[in-house]
């Protein structure tokens, strides 16, 4: 017993000792625990989590337009190291969004974006010995004005497939297949008005197409379609006025054609001359078709008229915002 005592009293200095010296390298555990908790495995890198609303803009083309890009193959990337760090905060090279800046510009110009239109396509190809069709409209979010839209385009197209779908009307057994492909541009004059102008290709056989440029001129207000009559209050001025401006601007610009015949004919002051109309924001602009006021090689002629030049024909002026 006297021993066991002994050994106790031996130990007890022993083990504070150790624990002093324990409480001594705390501290450098605990850091050591800390940094080790930090450190990522090797192999597996950390990601921070990504900062992006729902309600962001998308800040390049291909992220505001599923078809960029379409066609260029995969690029898979295999040197990890050569991997840009992920971080929500990194931005893109100025020269990078510029350039989608631009592509972007150019394509809400041309018409395949609009903010607020979406654009609608009939297409029906490959289809034996039936006509090819590829015809773009939109659609404007008003159910009207969409629902005429869609009318006037289903009615073309359907047209031409009617026609061009008579078993007699190419005897040849190389008989071409019939196209058709129509585009269009959107004109606001104001927040009340709308042109769409169309421009309507046709493949029928021969050496080379046909175009036509066809108007759609809407009220926003209304709804309503609207035709000569409904832009001006007196028509028969309007087409007086348009015919007598186109002559003196197109005289001047074909003066080396022999075009006398085109112009006298073509300029006739009756509707089917001006069927074709486009509000602009500064007036009116004339489609003519091809061969209609020139010859074929010189395409198809456009006249801008202003506004106050057809005040005498008493324009509508709430469709320009007046």
């Amino acid at each position: 017993m006297p021993r066991l005592v002994f050994f106790l009293l031996l130990l007890l200095p022993l083990l504070a000792c150790a624990q002093a010296a324990l409480a001594a390298r705390l501290p450098e555990v605990q850091a050591a625990g800390s940094l080790k908790a930090e450190t990522p495995a090797q192999g597996i890198k950390v990601i921070p989590a990504r900062k992006d609303s729902a309600d962001a803009p998308p800040t390049s083309l291909a992220a505001a337009d599923p078809n960029a890009g379409a066609g260029q193959p995969p690029q898979h990337q295999t040197n990890a190291d050569k991997a840009p760090p992920a971080s929500a905060d990194v931005a893109p090279a100025p020269e990078a969004v510029e350039k989608a800046d631009e592509k972007t510009a150019a394509a809400i110009i041309s018409g395949s974006r609009r903010p607020g239109i979406i654009e609608h396509q009939i297409v029906r190809t490959n289809r034996e010995d039936k006509p090819d069709i590829n015809l773009s409209y939109p659609s404007l979010g008003i159910r009207a004005v969409d629902a005429n839209i869609r009318e006037w385009a289903t009615g073309i197209a359907n047209a031409f497939e009617e026609t061009f779908n008579s078993p007699g009307l190419y005897p040849d057994e190389n008989r071409p297949v019939p196209e058709l492909w129509c585009s269009y541009s959107l004109s606001h004059p104001s927040d009340k008005a709308l042109s769409i102008t169309f421009e309507v290709w046709t493949y029928t056989g021969g050496a080379q197409g046909n175009l036509d440029i066809m108007t759609l001129n809407y009220s926003l207000l209304t709804g309503q379609r609207l035709g000569l009559v409904d832009i001006f209050e007196d028509p028969d001025a309007a087409l007086a006025i348009m015919s007598a401006w186109s002559r003196r601007e197109l005289f001047q610009r074909l003066g080396g054609m022999r075009q006398e015949q085109y112009l006298r004919t073509g300029l006739n002051p009756v509707p089917e001359n001006f069927a074709s109309l486009t509000l602009t924001p500064s007036g009116i602009r004339i489609n003519f078709q091809p061969y209609q006021v020139a010859p074929g090689m010189a395409g198809a002629q456009k006249v801008e008229i202003p506004i106050e030049e057809l005040q005498p024909a008493h324009p509508l002026m709430l469709l320009w915002g007046k």
